[in-house]
């Protein structure tokens, strides 16, 4: 009986140990650092525009690009998440934002809220830092659409890419944000166009 007891000690400490190490690595890692995307909507003076407005819709993205982690592809096709940095908010929601901003100033009514004849709704298809070529990806589909029947106006993708000779940290993250620059001013203008 004795015998026994003194595995269960055993056992028990061990575990305790286990949970010691774990909680110590937690610790060592230090704070992510966090981005927002803010230069991605460009620097130009808004355009005033009349006319009808446009709604921008929530943004969908497949996990774990639809999170606020930041994702690099290997060469071999596997995914990883920078484990320094981060989104200060979920890519979509950031990336809405950032939306609205460049519409507005390539001169279109956008806004995330309110009532509008046309709506945009976009798909991230990849967000991603590219590391067998050294870029940084940005792919949107976008959809203009009748904010009330939902009969789709119009179809296009929009494929950016930015140097990312560095795959980790802030010059990740400064990439990934100057493809978004990219592929934001090009759906901008595509959507002026339209609406």
């Amino acid at each position: 009986m004795s015998d026994r007891l003194a595995g269960r000690r055993t056992g028990f400490c061990a575990l305790l140990c286990v949970v010691a190490a774990l909680s110590a690595a937690g610790c060592a890692q230090g704070p992510r650092q966090a981005f927002d995307l803010a230069a991605a909507a460009g620097t130009l003076p808004r355009a005033e525009r009349g006319g009808p407005g446009l709604v921008v819709r929530e943004i969908t993205a497949a996990p774990p690009t639809g999170s606020a982690r930041i994702v690099v592809r290997e060469a071999d096709g596997s995914v990883f998440i920078l484990p320094e940095a981060e989104w200060t908010a979920p890519l979509p929601r950031l990336l809405r934002d950032r939306m609205v901003e460049a519409l507005q100033r390539a001169g279109v009514a956008a806004a995330a809220y309110g009532l509008a004849g046309t709506a945009l709704a976009t798909d991230v298809r990849r967000f991603e830092i590219d590391v067998a070529r050294n870029v940084a990806v940005v792919e949107l589909s976008a959809r203009l659409m009748d904010a009330n029947t939902g009969a789709v106006r119009a179809v296009q993708s929009f494929v950016a890419e930015a140097p990312a000779p560095q795959h980790t940290g802030a010059p990740a993250v400064m990439a990934l944000t100057e493809a978004a620059g990219q592929a934001l001013a090009r759906l901008a203008t595509w959507a002026r166009a339209k609406v």
